[in-house]
């Protein structure tokens, strides 16, 4: 009997009881009709008969990627997955309920580097909603018994901070959208878009974004992401959990590589060399970073792209294909 994706269903191994899926709005299914039935992650575990344990948010990059990984392994917690009872959604209006929070936004309190006569112009500045969800301990014994890791993009970062929605603490979301990079410095062009999470008070947002495009660059979020990486890596290698990783999209990774590769120092009072690795050995380390993305095989085979670029069922099918035959092809599933 032929599977959805075209591997033929076989009697596998029961070894692997749950597979933790970590990522972004790709491993989501942002923008599919149902989710929770054609997201790539539901279609590979269906077709291993194993539960599916998707804790992918919408907007989140490689530091929650890291944390939710670590907190699923070391923690034992659960998180977003909604295929499990032991989780309370919590879903919140956007209604400010800490009134302190409340302020006049100023957006001329932040001004462009290297022109400090000029105000600050917010470009296509765009927020976006949140669904806040209780977390609860995951009660099924022992760790997931595979790990597959959809990578982010390098430009997202959170913060943890109390929310300006809800007064709790709570991980807050800033992201670079529409990109381009100044060169030699690699920050973002003025022209850029960062979205920016609604749990910031009015006002803060423009010292984010202000952070984000004129401190932040894509080589300090490249090195980031790494740890971010390598961190996971090793911690599943110690428990001896089996592992997969893909990236989101190639386009924040394989054209910057080549920073890893530019001369680092390191300064205090005097300047030297820094240990920071090269190009050679993160790929070593870390194979994936030269993968073709899962946006970069949608566009490569046709498959359509919704309104907000994200790929839609048929390349989640092709994704699900493709991982099935790393699992079978790194035996994670005898």
């Amino acid at each position: 009997m032929e599977g959805r994706c075209g591997v033929r269903e076989e009697v596998w191994s029961t070894s692997i009881l749950s597979i933790l899926w970590a990522g972004c709005s790709f491993t989501n299914g942002m923008e599919l009709k149902d989710k929770k039935r054609d997201r790539f992650s539901n279609i590979v575990s269906r077709e291993a008969g194993h539960l599916e344990w998707n804790e992918a948010k919408v907007g989140a990059g490689n530091d929650y990627i890291q944390r939710v990984v670590q907190n699923a392994v070391i923690g034992r917690k659960l998180y977003w997955s909604t295929g499990l009872k032991n989780v309370k959604h919590v879903r919140h209006t956007g209604e400010v309920t800490n009134k302190s929070h409340v302020a006049k936004e100023d957006r001329n309190n932040l001004l462009p580097a290297g022109d400090p006569t000029k105000p600050y112009t917010d470009i296509g500045q765009v927020h976006y909603g949140q669904q806040f969800q209780t977390n609860r301990e995951y009660d099924r014994e022992g760790w997931p018994d595979l790990v597959v890791c959809m990578w982010s993009g390098i430009n997202r970062l959170e913060n943890l901070r109390l929310s300006n929605l809800t007064g709790d603490w709570s991980w807050c979301v800033s992201a670079w959208g529409r990109m381009a990079l100044e060169k030699p410095t690699y920050k973002a062009k003025k022209t850029s878009t960062v979205y920016i999470d609604q749990q910031y008070e009015p006002g803060e947002d423009n010292y984010m974004r202000g952070y984000m495009m004129r401190i932040r660059n894509a080589h300090y979020n490249l090195r980031l992401t790494l740890g971010n990486m390598m961190a996971v890596k090793y911690m599943l290698k110690a428990k001896g959990i089996p592992q997969l990783h893909y990236l989101y999209s190639s386009g924040q990774y394989r054209p910057l590589l080549f920073l890893l590769d530019e001369p680092i120092y390191e300064n205090t009072n005097n300047w030297w060399d820094s240990l920071d690795i090269d190009r050679k050995t993160a790929v070593t380390e870390l194979p994936w970073l030269e993968s073709e993305g899962m946006y970069d095989m949608a566009t490569r085979l046709g498959h359509p792209i919704g309104e907000r670029d994200h790929p839609l069922e048929d390349a989640h099918a092709a994704m699900a294909e493709r991982i099935l035959g790393d699992i079978k092809a790194n035996g994670l599933l005898k």
